[in-house]
């Protein structure tokens, strides 16, 4: 989620993210297979956002950190894994970590151990950027799997809403400033509380969860969300960038729509695995 707050970028993000929001519901009733599909894309673009953030990162006069081709490539292959169940998605995961870490250790010519970090990129975009996002895939072909992604999407989504009007009305102590210096924990706890209860609302309303239960796991994972805002910003942060990309207008890239949903939907899938 990108820090802007300006009257004139809240109105861009309104314009865009309305028309945006009423289109991903839509699509979210089409079959697994097409909401897979819609997922293996937002993978494939958060992954060339990482890609182009890490190149700005190693300066215009040098060649990227990592290849082109490697994460969108990956997300491609995750995405159709994905599309084959949980074991497929795993399954590619594996191919691309093994494959990635052979080419970069036996292919590239590498004499220092400090130039290996491409290595250890190329394995966090693979997982963070990537993996993460297309649980999104797997809780749409769980039983009551509409119902559940419109869950992860409303308590994020809502957790971000009611963290920056609380964190501009009575925010003062400052969350992470070496990372994200808006961000403050009286907005953070607000954030916590509104998705908390937006998940809490819905759950019991459309899929009979107790509410009770409802709310303390969407109040778990508005908090993993907001540590998934904090990593994207670090990384922006790392990059000297202010948005991960400029696809959509008032809210930067793709990463920086869908930052806190990237790290909640491996941790809301698991925990549904273990209920």
């Amino acid at each position: 989620m990108s820090d802007a707050s300006t009257p004139s970028d809240l109105s861009a993000r309104v314009k865009t993210g309305l028309p945006l929001a009423a289109g991903i519901a839509l699509l979210l009733f089409s079959p697994t297979f097409v909401v897979g599909i819609l997922v293996l894309v937002v993978a494939f673009i958060g992954a060339q956002e990482l890609t182009s953030m890490l190149a700005k990162a190693e300066g215009d006069e040098t060649p990227g950190l990592l290849p082109e081709w490697l994460l969108p490539g990956t997300a491609v292959l995750m995405g159709l894994g994905a599309l084959a169940g949980q074991t497929g998605l795993h399954a590619a995961l594996l191919i691309s970590v093994v494959g990635w870490i052979f080419y970069e250790l036996l292919f590239t010519p590498k004499s220092e151990l400090t130039k290996l970090s491409a290595l250890g990129f190329g394995l966090f975009g693979m997982v963070w950027a990537v993996w993460s996002v297309l649980h999104l895939t797997l809780i749409k072909a769980l039983p009551e799997g509409t119902a559940l992604v419109f869950y992860l999407l409303l308590v994020i989504s809502f957790s971000d809403i009611f963290a920056y009007f609380g964190g501009k009305r009575f925010g003062k102590t400052l969350l992470a400033p070496s990372i994200s210096p808006k961000k403050t924990w009286e907005g953070s706890f607000f954030g916590v509380i509104g998705g908390g209860l937006v998940g809490a609302v819905f759950g019991e309303l459309t899929m009979s969860m107790f509410w009770l239960y409802g709310l303390l796991l969407a109040m778990l994972l508005a908090v993993v969300g907001q540590l998934g805002d904090l990593v994207e910003s670090k990384i922006k942060r790392l990059c000297d960038v202010k948005d991960s990309g400029t696809l959509l207008p008032g809210h930067g890239g793709i990463l920086d729509r869908i930052d806190g949903h990237m790290l909640a939907a491996p941790v809301f899938y698991y925990l549904l695995q273990l209920g």
